[in-house]
């Protein structure tokens, strides 16, 4: 009796950690095609092949409220697109394509100058896709040091007729939204079998 109680701890142990390996294989295999992370989550990210060409406004988050970026144009034309930022200060001098400790060991050519000729600090940079984290670091004039921030570009805000693909409401391809469900029925049925298989071994073990 005591060695049956110790197999149905054990099988209720490996049930519990191929449920945990679902949760976590749904949550991989979002973070591998969708944009994760402070400012969004669980969004498909949507590269320029999925946009059409021209320009457009876009609304931009971003981590730091220091950095807050109060207009956005967007440009797609071929495979590049770029948007001209505009923030709520002048604070900052540049801005660069990465992290802070990126950006302070570039080169001084590769940082982004802003264009203060509005009143307000702008900044063209390169766009690598919609409904992604992208690190953008910027340069205080005022603390002489770079700081860490990631803005995000939402595909939602796109006007009607700029992406050539369907997101739902929380910014997923319903594909995306498909695959995720499966992978769920996948493991939930390889749970089953596994307890089944086990469940059985130990009735004719006990019970035959």
């Amino acid at each position: 009796m005591k060695h049956h109680r110790c197999l149905i701890c054990l099988i209720s142990i490996l049930l519990i950690i191929l449920c945990g390996c679902t949760v976590f294989a749904v949550q991989q295999s979002s973070s591998d095609k969708s944009g994760s992370g402070t400012l969004i989550y669980d969004m498909t990210a949507v590269y320029p092949m999925d946009i059409e060409d021209g320009t457009y406004p876009a609304k931009v988050l971003s981590t730091s409220q220091y950095f807050r970026i109060t207009d956005a144009e967007l440009t797609k034309s071929g495979s590049d697109m770029h948007a001209v930022i505009t923030i709520s200060s002048t604070s900052y001098k540049y801005v660069y394509p990465g992290s802070a400790a990126e950006a302070a060991a570039a080169d001084p050519s590769e940082w982004i100058r802003a264009d203060e000729s509005t009143g307000y600090g702008q900044f063209t940079i390169e766009v690598p896709a919609l409904n992604l984290e992208i690190p953008c670091a910027a340069y205080s004039k005022k603390k002489d040091k770079w700081y860490d921030r990631d803005i995000a570009f939402l595909a939602s805000s796109l006007p009607e007729g700029a992406l050539k693909i369907e997101l739902d409401d929380n910014g997923r391809t319903i594909i995306d939204t498909q695959q995720a469900a499966m992978k769920v029925i996948y493991i939930a049925l390889a749970i089953i079998v596994v307890g089944g298989v086990l469940n059985h071994f130990i009735k004719k073990k006990y019970y035959d």
